[in-house]
This record gives structure tokens, sequence and C-alpha cells, in this order.
């Protein structure tokens, strides 16, 4: 049977969200869902996975659960960021959560803390939390709210990190995936690598936003100098 997945990237639109050091919880949660949702995509089977929204709009808590619900989802992850000058991760369930919340709870938090602790952050005190969240409270399914960790902190330069934020979405995944049981799929190297030919006015920058990868990775990969050098016509490894 096709496990359904709900992922709900917080706020939007007219609500931003947190904000601070430059940056915006909106935008950070909706890149960090695509990502989750790119990794399940490619890398497991027997599912499907679908965001709350996928573009900067708003939607109430109630809108939110009934499109889990009406979705008929088997697990729903709410991802959030943090603020109130606090650092590191933690997550929520619903105050008189089932036991299956709980179980989603703690896979993902194994994954999301281990991937965390390379980053230098921790849990932000009990990292299994309970609260009357009314996108907890109103859903269905097993349910997690997460908050990465803090927008108004020295966590900023975190959420600064592509990589980080990667990681993050990543282990989040694997975390949901871990609880719902899905099949890796599976891949050989020369199946995800992807390649693009150097036009004129390219930078490596904009190569790296286009493919949503990093700098680094494309001069790891294809050997660069530090001055990040291409040549019209080279073909560099992407992905």
């Amino acid at each position: 049977m096709i496990k359904k997945i709900k992922i709900d990237p917080g706020h939007g639109g007219k609500d931003p969200g947190a904000v601070g050091n430059g940056l915006q919880e909106k935008d950070l949660v909706l890149a960090i869902s695509k990502r989750m949702q790119d990794y399940l995509e490619a890398n497991y089977t027997g599912h499907e996975v679908k965001l709350t929204r996928s573009i900067d709009v708003f939607h109430t808590l109630s809108k939110r659960a009934d499109i889990a619900n009406d979705y008929d989802a088997d697990v729903f992850i709410s991802v959030h960021v943090n603020a109130g000058g606090g650092t590191g991760y933690e997550s929520y369930v619903y105050t008189n959560a089932s036991a299956a919340s709980k179980a989603l709870q703690k896979v993902l938090n194994d994954e999301a803390l281990a991937t965390a602790k390379k980053y230098g952050l921790g849990a932000h005190g009990e990292d299994r939390k309970r609260a009357n969240y009314q996108v907890l409270r109103e859903t269905k399914m097993p349910a997690i709210l997460t908050e990465i960790c803090y927008i108004d902190s020295k966590d900023a330069q975190l959420l600064k990190n592509v990589e980080f934020l990667k990681d993050m979405a990543y282990a989040y995944a694997r975390g949901v995936a871990k609880f719902l049981g899905l099949r890796a799929k599976v891949v050989t190297a020369a199946s995800i690598k992807k390649y693009y030919t150097v036009k004129k006015g390219d930078t490596v920058s904009a190569i790296a936003r286009e493919y949503d990868t990093t700098i680094t990775e494309i001069k790891s990969w294809n050997k660069l100098d530090d001055k990040y050098t291409v040549r019209i016509g080279q073909k560099l490894r992407v992905k």
C-alpha cells in the first residue's frame, strides 16, 4: 500500500513567521520542505509526498490540518524555525499524542539530532516536547512539529548555511522514511550524477543555485581551482 506523506512548511504569504538576522522563517521552511520532498522521491519507493504549500501563500492552521486530513496522509510533519533568543533543535507532538506520534518523534529526532551534532548544535532542553498546537490537535494521523533552531540567535549562522539546511532536511526525510518503513531505491552512482555544459556568462555560483547544490560541491566534483575557474564548453558535474 502506498504511504502518503504530508509536509507542512509553516507560515507563508502575509505571515513571515519568525524574523531575524535578515532571514524569514517562511522562506527557510519552504526550502527545507522542498528538499525533504526531493530526497524522499529520489531515495525511496512505495510512497507519495505532497506539501501543504509549494509557494509563498498563507494558509490558516485549520486549513493546514484539513489539507492533511483530506489527503488521508499516513504522516504529517510541520516544519518551523524557532525564535526567542535560544539555541538548539526541538520538536513537539500533541499533548495527548498517540503512541504512533510518539514513535514518529523519537525516530525523527534521532536522525535530526545526529545530523545537528555535526554542526555543533544540540537539543533545546527536552527535545521531545508536548504541546496543544492546532495542527497537531486537529490532524488525524501521526503528526510532529519541528523547530530546526533559532533565527534570532547565533543559530542564524547555521540557517544561512545551505549545507546545514540540506543535511537537516535529509535527516527529517530519513526519519519519516524509517517510521513508515519505506523501501530504499536501488540507486547507482551513474544514475544520480548530472552534468551541465558551461555557457558564456555562467558563474559557478549561478550554476549551483540552478541545480540546488553548492559551489563547494561543484568545486570538489570537478577539481576546480580556488578561483572556481571554468571555461565555455566545459562539462561540469552538478549532482
